[in-house]
């Protein structure tokens, strides 16, 4: 397997990807996307920034290799965290999907991000932001805010249904913008349900995150929608 380190991905040493007329569609085979389209971000809870390791079908987030699966779920959750965003903001209303899987337990996700800050050492860093999350027992989604120099983060939606460890799934997020903030559509296979955001803003960047065990992405797709 081959590890790119966050400088690799911003120099765009990967192939392939496409941007067209606001339509932005990638597989995460070997070759087959542009690192350029993306910017890394770390997490303002943890020190570590994360890196993706590439797989012949799918990029995987890079996790501790001592680390048992139990540790991952708790004391070193930290370690497995990695995320990108595309570098080109979306707004209005949206179809997006990526197929995922995950190992142990969690965590594949969506995330959206309408503002990056930097941390100490000017590496990309989030502040508020939400995260459309694929795990065991179903979909979560959650709302980041940061004040005062402190994280924090609330369940802002969720829906409970088995999912299993090794099996592939398409995680699918639908927004329609409503007033000043938006209505989710979420779905994973036969399951699906919705909540409506009053604060989600009409701007922002999309991309996704890998953490809490091994996760694998398979492709990602940002469509308008009609």
């Amino acid at each position: 397997m081959r590890s790119f380190l966050v400088a690799t991905a911003l120099a765009g040493s990967l192939l392939a990807g496409s941007l067209l007329a606001g339509d932005f569609q990638c597989e995460f085979t070997a070759g087959a996307w542009q690192a350029k389209d993306w910017v890394m971000v770390k997490s303002p809870r943890w020190p570590h920034r994360g890196e993706w390791e590439q797989e012949k079908d799918c990029l995987r987030n890079r996790t501790p290799k001592e680390a048992t699966q139990k540790e991952m779920l708790g004391k070193r959750a930290g370690e497995t965290y990695t995320s990108m965003l595309l570098k080109e903001p979306v707004s209005g209303n949206l179809k997006m999907a990526a197929t995922v899987s995950f190992e142990h337990r969690m965590a594949p996700l969506i995330v959206l991000a309408p503002a990056l800050d930097k941390d100490p050492q000017g590496y990309p860093e989030y502040r508020e932001h939400w995260e459309i999350v694929l795990f065991d027992q179903g979909v979560n989604v959650w709302h980041h805010t940061y004040a005062d120099g402190k994280p924090g983060w609330r369940k802002a939606a969720y829906a409970k249904f088995p999912l299993k460890a090794g099996q592939r799934y398409r995680l699918e997020v639908d927004i329609k913008r409503a007033g000043a903030g938006a209505q989710l559509t979420l779905r994973v296979g036969d399951h699906e349900f919705g909540y409506f955001d009053p604060v989600l803003p009409k701007t922002f960047q999309v991309g996704i995150t890998g953490c809490e065990g091994v996760n694998r992405f398979y492709d990602f797709t940002v469509r308008p929608r009609k």
